[in-house]
């Protein structure tokens, strides 16, 4: 068994229309698709998207034919989500070829606006081989990386830099205007305000990096 992530792109004709809105809504950056089954052609899903809920809401209910939903708003810019649609031919035949006893898929697939499906597969060569040559022609499938043991994501951020942080948010100092100091947090920490400096500094940098997917060297305490 291998680990494999790929990226499957659409087209404008094969896309999910949930990703579809996530594609063409400036108020909508991701869907996270968190769980999913299919049942007699029709697909019942709950996911999470990040972005306004009523523009997302709206777009369910004026321009998209969905047989059922409801959304959930979670207040942080964002939004879970129950569906259940009639799959069209693509997304049917897409989802039939990932239906194998040997397979796994690891939550959550994630739908990115330039039409991306981000999936981790858990699966034999053999099966990753026929799940090419049956995702529709339509669609092109691009290996991102391959490894033999699936990874449990990893903190980007040491215990003090968390602790930095979390007390940063707790006294104000992330608040649009500035509620705390770094005084303030120097002396809560009871560390100097260089040192509360440097922790925020390098764990923001950390936090960015994981947000844009890019790999950030070395971590210091």
């Amino acid at each position: 068994m291998e680990t494999v992530r790929i990226a499957i792109t659409h087209t404008e004709t094969t896309i999910h229309p949930i990703h579809s809105v996530v594609c063409n809504s400036d108020a909508l950056s991701r869907e996270l698709l968190l769980y999913f089954t299919i049942d007699d052609g029709f697909e019942t899903a709950i996911n999470y998207v990040e972005g306004d809920p009523a523009a997302y809401e709206e777009a369910l209910r004026t321009d998209l034919d969905i047989d059922d939903y409801e959304v959930y708003p979670d207040g942080n810019d964002g939004c879970y989500s129950y569906l259940r649609n009639e799959l069209d031919t693509y997304n049917w035949d897409l989802a039939a070829a990932f239906q194998r006893e040997t397979l796994g898929v690891i939550p959550p697939i994630e739908c990115l606006p330039d039409r991306r499906m981000i999936v981790s597969l858990v699966v034999t060569s053999e099966d990753f081989r026929r799940i090419r040559e049956e995702v529709p022609n339509e669609l092109s499938v691009d290996v991102i990386s391959v490894g033999s043991v699936p990874q449990v994501s990893r903190s980007r951020l040491t215990a003090t830099q968390r602790e930095t942080i979390r007390t940063a948010w707790e006294l104000g100092y992330y608040e649009i205007p500035r509620e705390a100091t770094l005084q303030d947090l120097a002396e809560r920490l009871d560390a100097s305000v260089s040192t509360v400096s440097d922790l925020l500094r390098r764990g923001q940098a950390s936090l960015v990096a994981a947000e844009l997917g890019v790999a950030r060297h070395g971590r210091s305490e």
